[in-house]
């Protein structure tokens, strides 16, 4: 990897070396989220409920952690952090759960857990764990 003039990162290797070609990035001017899917905004399944869905017409805010390595913890509005149970994505976890934020297009993002696989979107407006195709993962407007 080389830095031209203009200050951009050029890649000019052809095979990965550990060491040398990996970067992480963090979003500095990001720390609140605002999430957005073909279907609508994320936002809680009703007012008492700590279940996140993607298909609302108003949004809740995300808080965004920064941790090491390029990953980042996702908080609610209620102060827990967003975590995978059998019903899908919720905001009441106690203990944070890391993921990655990965940038595809100015305004896009792909969110992936940990073990690398992707958080896609379900057609009734369900947030559910994909699979680590990149090609199949949702881009999240943001």
């Amino acid at each position: 990897m080389v830095q031209k003039k203009s200050g951009h990162l050029y890649a000019n290797c052809d095979t990965l070396d550990e060491p040398n070609a990996k970067y992480y990035f963090y979003l500095i001017n990001r720390p609140v989220l605002v999430l957005k899917c073909d279907q609508g905004f994320v936002g809680y399944k009703s007012a008492t409920s700590t279940r996140l869905e993607c298909n609302k017409a108003t949004y809740e805010t995300i808080v965004v952690e920064r941790t090491d390595k390029g990953m980042v913890h996702l908080k609610g509005q209620n102060g827990k952090y967003l975590h995978f149970h059998d019903d899908g994505l919720s905001a009441d976890a106690e203990n944070p759960v890391p993921y990655f934020i990965e940038l595809r297009d100015p305004t896009r993002i792909c969110i992936k857990t940990a073990q690398g696989r992707y958080i896609n979107t379900d057609k009734n407006g369900g947030i559910k764990i994909g699979d680590s195709a990149p090609e199949r993962a949702t881009k999240w407007e943001y």
